[in-house]
């Protein structure tokens, strides 16, 4: 397994001569994690960041499609300076080879317009498609192989090699998805030694199953999908929806936790009632619910019978022996667990694969990364 090296020099080896060092990299809605490793995964530098959507060229181009898009070099001259950094203070000259797992959809090396980057456009520029590029100006600056997947393919690569399937040697007997809750929903499947991919990478993009028909709006454009319930996003829009619907009247453990939350970061006389939407945060939803709110409590009851209804669909379509649940979300509130694993089994058509929180916390997608990387070198 991976081994966590927190101090330089913590095993006594030197970090310059002829070792070879690999770069992992998760890029995920609102944050970007990078680490420096050895060719064995050993970890020797990480860094984590916000994503900045503030910085980066734009550009217009002609994409494959001959389609005018606008390319944004943001994230990849973000990544290129948290890998140099940690090169810089670790004394490493060159990395053999880079892997990346990050949100979808991906197209040609890039990411094709995120559903969840609160990116603005500059004016004059059309709005979509939007290419977000990583592999090619990466290996442009790095002179090494790039591999980029889905963050669900990459995670549950993570599983495969570190996490549920560590101590299994036989690969090919694995049958495993994982799914992420946080920012967005996804999914990653492998099945009996593959990952499997699609033709462009983005098999398994769970949160767009549609489980409600007129259903709430989704970042994505269409209406109804799993995402639109079963994510931090959801579960803050589905949340503004409810207060919003009862006219801001009711009184409710949210709005008072909300009020706090407010009065942390402006003064009452600055704000209006309605200006309390703005501080809702999956978090606070999931304290309300605990101690009883009804609207908070609603909104966790949809992400708990959707997410069961998405769980079954991803079931019922490949099959495996387990799945497990990443990412803030899910790891911070085990408690959706069980219930969640009740609505899936009323929707199931083959034997019920166990449930349960990954094993690599919220690192999943980081572990996956290594494993491309040591892919991409070869």
């Amino acid at each position: 397994m991976v081994a966590d090296r927190q101090k330089k020099g913590e095993t006594g080896g030197s970090l310059t001569g002829d070792r070879e060092y690999l770069g992992a990299v998760d890029v995920g809605g609102t944050k970007v994690a990078a680490l420096v490793t050895g060719i064995d995964g050993e970890i020797v530098a990480r860094k984590e960041e916000a994503l900045c959507t503030e910085k980066g060229d734009f550009l217009l181009q002609q994409d494959e499609d001959n389609e005018r898009s606008v390319a944004w070099y943001g994230p990849a001259s973000q990544i290129e300076g948290m890998l140099h950094r940690m090169m810089e203070e670790e004394g490493i000259d060159a990395l053999s080879g880079i892997g990346i797992g990050s949100a979808g959809p991906l197209k040609s090396g890039a990411i094709r317009n995120p559903p969840n980057f609160a990116v603005s456009i500059p004016a004059g520029m059309p709005a979509s498609p939007l290419y977000v590029p990583l592999v090619e100006p990466l290996e442009s600056a790095f002179r090494a192989p790039v591999t980029l997947e889905n963050d669900c393919n990459t995670a549950v690569l993570g599983e495969a090699y570190f996490g549920v399937g560590r101590d299994v040697s036989d690969k090919g007997s694995l049958h495993l998805v994982y799914v992420t809750m946080s920012t967005g929903l996804g999914g990653g499947v492998w099945s009996g030694g593959h990952l499997l991919l699609g033709k462009e990478g983005n098999a398994a993009e769970i949160g767009h199953i549609l489980v409600k028909e007129n259903g709430l709006r989704c970042g994505c454009g269409n209406d109804g999908c799993a995402e639109a319930y079963c994510s931090g996003r959801g579960i803050m829009q589905n949340a503004r929806l409810h207060l919003v619907n009862s006219g801001m009247r009711a009184q409710s453990l949210l709005l008072n936790l909300l009020e706090e939350e407010a009065g942390k970061k402006s003064h009452p006389e600055q704000r209006s009632r309605w200006d309390l939407l703005e501080f809702i945060t999956p978090q606070i939803v999931f304290q309300a619910a605990g101690q009883g709110d009804e609207i908070a409590a609603s909104v966790i009851d949809d992400f708990i019978h959707y997410g069961g209804i998405v769980l079954a669909a991803i079931a019922n379509a490949y099959d495996p022996t387990v799945i497990t649940l990443g990412g803030s979300i899910a790891v911070n509130h085990p408690e959706i667990v069980a219930p969640m694993h009740s609505e899936m089994c009323k929707h199931l058509n083959v034997s019920a694969p166990d449930l349960l929180i990954t094993p690599l916390g919220k690192r999943a997608v980081e572990y996956g990364a290594i494993v491309l990387a040591q892919r991409a070198r070869g």
